[in-house]
């Protein structure tokens, strides 16, 4: 594989400064170099940015990656896979256990499965939203991601704030006997804990490194869309045990869910 004097060789060659190759990777500077000095390596999906952008041909990559495990993976699902596609993804199989919810008159999982769609989707586009107005205003990438944190770390104290009072707002919402506080509530507020701590880490950590600049302290910003994508899980496999174990209570004549 292609290490990081390659890429400042294939970079140099064509005619591509620092600052240009992390505009056009959408990254920062400090990144660029931290590549090409080795300090950590980039993701599939930003090293074929990154020839692409320098116009190499992508087959002699090909034969190299044909060594290694992974390498169908990265060359054909990759292209497909983006954060859109992940978040449709999310939407989606939330969205089929609330219609599950619906069928079955289970208010606990219908309740619970639009409050992780909501508090989703809402952080989705407000986030997307900032990002944009931000960057046409002109504002510097610390400020874009400083926003962007914040605006996730409020987001998660809200969703804290809203499983933890779940029971209430299913009443006052929808006055029915069938709302009980259940042991998947304790859970839900468990991953938005889980996701606040991220977000604060996150955002303390991109701020020392921006400030001091510490090129090895950025373990978190460089693996943090598998922090995410961790929270997207839990809340699917929290969901999709709720609807097994309210099978089980049906079959029992004693639901809970």
């Amino acid at each position: 594989m292609l290490d990081g004097n390659d890429l400042k060789s294939v970079r140099k060659n064509a005619g591509i400064s620092q600052t240009d190759m992390a505009k056009k990777l959408d990254c920062d500077r400090r990144t660029i170099i931290n590549y090409e000095q080795g300090v950590c390596e980039p993701k599939a999906s930003q090293l074929f940015r990154w020839l692409s952008v320098c116009k190499i041909d992508l087959k002699p990559l090909a034969s190299q990656l044909q060594h290694f495990k992974e390498s169908i993976f990265v060359l054909f699902a990759l292209p497909f896979i983006s954060p859109e596609i992940v978040s449709a993804g999310y939407v989606g199989v939330i969205a089929l256990c609330v219609l599950y919810g619906l069928f079955r008159k289970s208010v606990n999982i219908t309740h619970m499965a639009i409050m992780f769609c909501v508090i989703y989707t809402f952080e989705y586009i407000i986030t997307t939203l900032i990002t944009s107005e931000l960057k046409s205003l002109g504002a510097s990438k610390y400020v874009i991601a400083n926003s962007h944190f914040t605006f996730q770390i409020c987001t998660s104290i809200l969703a804290l704030f809203v499983f933890k009072n779940r029971v209430r707002i299913s009443l006052y919402i929808l006055e029915s006997t069938k709302v009980t506080e259940t042991f998947f509530d304790n859970m839900a507020t468990w991953i938005y804990v889980y996701h606040t701590f991220i977000a604060v880490l996150l955002a303390i950590e991109y701020t020392i490194d921006h400030k001091y600049n510490i090129k090895h302290l950025s373990f978190i910003y460089e693996h943090y869309e598998k922090f995410a994508d961790a929270a997207m899980i839990l809340a699917i496999w929290l969901l999709i045990t709720m609807i097994i174990c309210h099978e089980k209570e049906l079959k029992n004549g004693n639901s809970q869910c």
